[in-house]
């Protein structure tokens, strides 16, 4: 008996990078514990950059490490994190990747900056850092963050909220965040 596993429902290829979903996010809440906060963390491989779109909170640091070494990589092979929004089930892990330049919008880091502690899902102490953060790259909509990848203002969930277009030759992706 031959075991197959199905093709992946979603382009593994699109304006030069390899698309890999590393994590696949949940929107459902649980009966008893509330929102569930697991975002969907992409990995992009091209144009000299190994990049991550959103990396998840703690609940998937293990996963994330074990999809990246299932890979050939390590968080230090990774250039660039690009983050949809500073939502803590998006943005937590960029520790991890402290080396690389991380990416968010101004406007985004501004707002989760003044939130009022402990009303927000924003890590205040984790925005706080990366506020101050070398590797810091502060991008607006319209900016070619990668490559191909260029920021577009969405704001709604979040103040500063952005969706990042990837255009390709045979097709387009949008990598949303929360939606």
């Amino acid at each position: 008996m031959s075991l197959t596993h199905p093709a992946p429902e979603y382009p593994t290829e699109a304006g030069g990078y390899q698309i890999d979903i590393l994590v696949h996010g949940y929107p459902g809440r649980s009966v008893c514990h509330g929102s569930l906060g697991w975002s969907t963390i992409v990995l992009l491989r091209g144009h000299g950059r190994v990049a991550l779109i959103d990396v998840g909170a703690f609940g998937v640091r293990h996963l994330l490490q074990h999809k990246l070494h299932e890979l050939g990589l390590s968080p230090l092979d990774v250039t660039d994190v690009v983050l949809t929004h500073s939502h803590y089930d998006h943005s937590i892990n960029w520790t991890l990747f402290a080396h690389a330049n991380i990416h968010i919008s101004g406007e985004e880091l501004d707002w989760s900056l003044t939130a009022p502690w402990g009303k927000t899902p924003v890590p205040e102490l984790y925005v706080q850092a990366l506020a101050q953060w070398q590797t810091l790259k502060r991008i607006q909509g319209g900016d070619e963050v990668l490559p191909g990848l260029v920021a577009h203002d969405a704001p709604g969930h979040t103040p500063g909220h952005q969706v990042f277009l990837l255009s390709g030759q045979q097709r387009d992706v949008v990598f949303t965040g929360d939606a």
